[in-house]
C-alpha cells in the first residue's frame, strides 16, 4: 500500500480545513487533518496550497462531451467520455441515453454491459435511461416518433438485458401504466425520476408515494408554475419527500430562479447536473444531432430547426461556480450538492461522495474560479492542469 497526502484547503460537508492535509493510503482516504493536526506528517505531500480540495464531482445526467455521444457512439463514446471528464473534476457519472428505438436501446445495453471504467477515466456508475417513456408535449429535444407508453414486459426485458447497469430511469408519471411501472422499478432498486411531463400535483405526489425519488432537470421539460393548477413543478418545489436535479448553467434556468429553487428545496434536496450533450467543449457551429441539427452559439445549444434547447454545454465545475456566484452556496454546501447527494441517491454514499475516512480517494482540486487543477480517482492522479 502506497501513501501520499494532499495539502490545501480541504472542503468537507461541515467545514473548510484551511491549509489542511488529506491523507490517502492506497485507494482510500485515511484522514482529513487540520493544519495543526498535520504538522507531524512525514510522508509524501503534493502541495495545492491556496486551492480547494473537494470530493470528486458526480454527474447523474450526462449525454456526451467533445464530439462523443453515449447513445450514438455506444461503448467507444462511453469510454471517451469517461476519460475526458476528469478534466472537469468529474470522477463518477451516469451515462444518459436519448430516446431511440427499443431495439437500438437493447443493442446499446448489450454492447456496454458489463460496465468497465477505463484507466484514468471517471467511474462509470451506471446508465440513466431518459426516454422513451416521456410526454410528447414536453419532449424537448427527444424524437416524438420514438416516444412510447411504459410496458412492464418491456421494462423487465430492459433491466434483464442491462444486467444491473441501468441505475436510473426518467418517466412521465401521467402516462398510461406509468404509476404501476414506477412502483415496479422502485421495488427493483432503480432510481425513478419524474420528468418530461405534464403531470398534475396529485399524479406527481402518487408517483412519489409509489417510489419515485427525484425530479429530472427542474423547470425544464415540464409545465410552468400556475397558481390555480398545481403540477409536477409545484410538487417538486413544495414537497420535502422528493429530490430535484437542476441544470445550473444559467441558460436553462436563470440565476434568479436558481436562487428560488434553492430557497424552496434547500441544498439538502437539490443538486446540479450538467445534462451535457456531445457539442459541449466544441467551438460554436452547427452539428448533427439525431435526428436533427444542433446549433452551438455563445454557450447555448439549440435545435436549429425549432430553437428548442437541446441540452447543456456546462460541465459540473462551472455549474458549481454558478451556484457559488448566483445562489451564494458555501464551499461545504457545494461539496454536498456536487458529490454527496448524487452518491446518496445511488446508494453509494458509504464509499463515495465526501472526504471521509474509509471512502475512496476521489478528489477534485479547484481554484477560486472552480478551474480544475488536478483530479484523483482511487488515490491516483488522473489529471493535472499544466
Amino acid at each position: 500500500m502506497s501513501g501520499l497526502a494532499l495539502r490545501g484547503n480541504i472542503v468537507t460537508r461541515e467545514e473548510v480545513l484551511e491549509n489542511g492535509l488529506l491523507q490517502i493510503e492506497g485507494d482510500s482516504i485515511v484522514a482529513a487533518l487540520s493544519r495543526e493536526e498535520s504538522q507531524n506528517y512525514r510522508g509524501t505531500v503534493l502541495s495545492f496550497e491556496g486551492h480547494f480540495i473537494l470530493p470528486g464531482f458526480i454527474d447523474l445526467h450526462l449525454h456526451g462531451l467533445e464530439g462523443y455521444d453515449f447513445t450514438e457512439h455506444r461503448k467507444e463514446g462511453l469510454l471517451e467520455i469517461s476519460q475526458k471528464l476528469p478534466t472537469f473534476g468529474v470522477t463518477g457519472f451516469l451515462a444518459t441515453t436519448l430516446t431511440v428505438k427499443l431495439e437500438t436501446l437493447f443493442t446499446l445495453l448489450d454492447e456496454v454491459a458489463p460496465l468497465s471504467t477505463p484507466p484514468r477515466g471517471a467511474r462509470i456508475l451506471g446508465i440513466h435511461l431518459e426516454g422513451p417513456h416521456l410526454a410528447p408535449e414536453r419532449r424537448g429535444a427527444h424524437d416524438p416518433h420514438l416516444l412510447r407508453k411504459p410496458c412492464k414486459e418491456e421494462i423487465v426485458h430492459l433491466l434483464k438485458r442491462g444486467g444491473g447497469i441501468v441505475k436510473r430511469i426518467t418517466i412521465a408519471p401521467e402516462l398510461e401504466g406509468a404509476l404501476e411501472t414506477i412502483e415496479y422499478l422502485a421495488g427493483e432498486g432503480i432510481l425513478v425520476s419524474l420528468g418530461h411531463s405534464t403531470a398534475d400535483y396529485q399524479t406527481a405526489q402518487e408517483a412519489c408515494q409509489r417510489g419515485a425519488k427525484l425530479v429530472t432537470h427542474l423547470f425544464n421539460g415540464m409545465d410552468p408554475l400556475h397558481h390555480r393548477r398545481p403540477n409536477l413543478l409545484a410538487f417538486a418545489l413544495e414537497s420535502e419527500a422528493i429530490y430535484a436535479e437542476i441544470i445550473a448553467d444559467a441558460v436553462h434556468v436563470s440565476p434568479e430562479i436558481l436562487r428560488l429553487a434553492f430557497k424552496c428545496k434547500t441544498p439538502q434536496k437539490i443538486f446540479p447536473v450538467s445534462d451535457a450533450i456531445k457539442v459541449a467543449g466544441l467551438p460554436d457551429g452547427v452539428y448533427p444531432y439525431q435526428p436533427e441539427e444542433v446549433e452551438l452559439k455563445n454557450g447555448k445549444a439549440e435545435l436549429k430547426r425549432t430553437g428548442t434547447l437541446a441540452g447543456s454545454v456546462c460541465l459540473l465545475n462551472r455549474a458549481l461556480l454558478n451556484l457559488k456566484k448566483h445562489v451564494g452556496l458555501s464551499l461545504p454546501e457545494l461539496a454536498l450538492v456536487g458529490s454527496f447527494l448524487p452518491a446518496r441517491l445511488l446508494g453509494i454514499e458509504n464509499i463515495l461522495g465526501s472526504l471521509e475516512k474509509g471512502k475512496k480517494a476521489d478528489v477534485a482540486v479547484v481554484d477560486e474560479h472552480f478551474t480544475v487543477q488536478a483530479t484523483f480517482i482511487a488515490g491516483k492522479k488522473v489529471y493535472e492542469r499544466t
